[in-house]
């Protein structure tokens, strides 16, 4: 326990760790980040770091609901992998990619859930659907 002695990936991957790694090259890491996909209903590979972000401030500028979605899914999606690395570096306590993504579906759906902004339709319905946020009928 205490400070990590070594700049090697605290998901025992192999790899030297740094941001770009860490967000989303490390296999632990980029499981969860393709979940987290899925379940925005988008599909497609992930990108270097920059790019992540990059993407995430050009495609959900505004307070869509879906683009609200992807924002706090992203913010989400950094902050456990970020305390999971922690967990790991400072208690020696492991959680697996599943469980991340389970507590990341619980905060991203009670964030959603207090503003709920979807309207009708299939986009909506599903990201409704995947997180778990109720859907909220007129």
């Amino acid at each position: 326990m205490g400070v990590t002695q070594t700049a090697q990936c605290v998901f025992h991957c192999g790899e030297l760790e740094s941001t770009e790694h860490l967000f989303f090259q490390c296999p632990f890491s980029a499981c969860v980040w393709i979940e987290v996909l899925k379940l925005c209903n988008i599909r497609r590979p992930i990108m270097p770091w920059a790019n992540e972000v990059l993407l995430m401030f050009v495609h959900a500028r505004d307070n869509h609901f879906h683009h609200r979605n992807r924002k706090i899914a992203f913010a989400s999606t950094v902050y456990h992998v970020w305390l999971e690395r922690n967990r790991r570096c400072f208690t020696n306590r492991f959680l697996p990619p599943q469980e991340i993504v389970h507590k990341m579906r619980m905060d991203v759906s009670g964030k959603l859930t207090t503003a709920n902004n979807a309207q009708k339709g299939d986009h909506h319905q599903s990201l409704c659907i995947n997180w778990g946020i109720p859907i909220v009928c007129d």
